[in-house]
Formats: C-alpha cells, sequence, structure tokens
C-alpha cells in the first residue's frame, strides 16, 4: 500500500509544471499539448518543440481558431515565449486577460503578431470596440472614461529593424494592475495604462489564435510568472 501511494505522489509530481530558477513557470512541456485546447485541435500540433497552428488551402478554419491554456486566468503577470510566424496575411498574437465566448473566439487584449502593417508588437482590443489599444512605438493612456491619451515613444519602424519573424523572435508581456508593457527582443515597443472602466479588463484566460488563411505559427518555452 505505501508502495502504491508513494507511486502516486511521484506521478502527480511528474505532471506539475516545471518552475525554473526564476519562479517562472514552464506553461508548454515541449511535447505534448496538454493544458492546452481549442474548438478544433485539427488546427494545433507540436512541431519543433513548438505549438504550432496551422491553416492550410486544403484545410482552413470557417473562423479564427483559438488555443486557450487551461491553467487558469492571468492577473498581474510576466509572460515570456519565443515565436516564428510565415504566410503571406499570416496574422496571430497572445490573447491575455481575455474571455472565451461563443463558437471559442476568444475576446480581450491581445499582444499582436503579424507580418504586414504597423500591428507587430503593438496592444489591440479583440472582437472589441476599441480596436487599436496602443500602437508600436506608443505609450497609451487610457482614462476612467475611456478618452486616450497617445505619447510616441520611438519609430515604429525602428523598434523592429532587423527582426525577422519568421525565425524565433523573443516576446514578452508584463501586466501589473492597469499598466501593461510589451517587448520584443528585450526592447519595449509599447505600452498602455488601461482605466477605462467600462472596458479594461484585470483577469482572464491566455490564448493564440489562427486565421482563415494559409498560415503557419509557432510558440516555445513559454514561461509564466504571477506577480
Amino acid at each position: 500500500m505505501r508502495t502504491i501511494f508513494a507511486l502516486i505522489l511521484l506521478a502527480g509530481c511528474s505532471s506539475a509544471p516545471a518552475r525554473n530558477a526564476d519562479g517562472d513557470v514552464e506553461i508548454f512541456d515541449g511535447k505534448t499539448l496538454v493544458g492546452w485546447s481549442a474548438p478544433d485541435m485539427s488546427y494545433f500540433s507540436v512541431a519543433d518543440g513548438a505549438i504550432t497552428g496551422e491553416a492550410t488551402p486544403k484545410h482552413l478554419p470557417p473562423i479564427n481558431q483559438f488555443i486557450v491554456w487551461q491553467g487558469g486566468t492571468v492577473k498581474d503577470f510576466d509572460l515570456r515565449f519565443k515565436f516564428r510566424i510565415t504566410g503571406p496575411k499570416a496574422n496571430s498574437g497572445m490573447q491575455f486577460r481575455s474571455t472565451v465566448k461563443e463558437k471559442g473566439l476568444v475576446h480581450g487584449y491581445q499582444a499582436d503578431i503579424a507580418l504586414n502593417g504597423p500591428y507587430l508588437g503593438g496592444i489591440w482590443d479583440e472582437y472589441g470596440p476599441r480596436k487599436s489599444l496602443a500602437a508600436r512605438g506608443e505609450s497609451v493612456v487610457i482614462d476612467e472614461d475611456g478618452k486616450k491619451t497617445v505619447t510616441k515613444f520611438a519609430d515604429p519602424a525602428d523598434l523592429v529593424q532587423g527582426v525577422n519573424i519568421g525565425d524565433w523572435t523573443d516576446y514578452r508581456i508584463l501586466a501589473q494592475g492597469s499598466h501593461i508593457v510589451l517587448e520584443i527582443n528585450g526592447r519595449k515597443v509599447s505600452e498602455l495604462v488601461d482605466r477605462d472602466r467600462e472596458h479594461a479588463a484585470a483577469e482572464g484566460v491566455l490564448a493564440m489564435p489562427i486565421i482563415s488563411e494559409p498560415m503557419r505559427v509557432q510558440y516555445k518555452d513559454l514561461r509564466l510568472k504571477r506577480l
């Protein structure tokens, strides 16, 4: 009986999320999609040690598909990961403090990832009325009544000079209260202070989307620290 109990304890320990010396939790094991879920998992797999979302001309999702971390919601946190993305119209991102709604669509803050346009490194209100919350190179304050004040702190093109998001690229999301900062390759790319009484979110899920266009996006080394 003691042997069986010991084996159960060992099994529980082996399934616990791994923590590094800094207290970060590895929220993806690098091998399986255990702990992650999407309405149609046929668009997601593990390849190259990464969560891989892929839409092909022969297998396009009718609507955007979001794979959601099942480890609970996040409030104040520091999330670091690597990503790479390919496809002429490829578009993805990291949803955070977001909400899963009808058909598995995830509404809320998105740290943008896109090949085209000014979106990479911006904070977007996915499916929300506010659209761009802070573009790349912007520091934005939204007051309690929804009034937006924008300060440019850098040229958006300069912030991604030399960045090739077809190769592994570092991304960081730091959220503390109303204050959110995004970094790419260790450099701040956008900043938001969101005090909007009606729309600001203090807590929600993490998730990553693929869109209804041929594309491939990968995420690995996902490390979460709750603050």
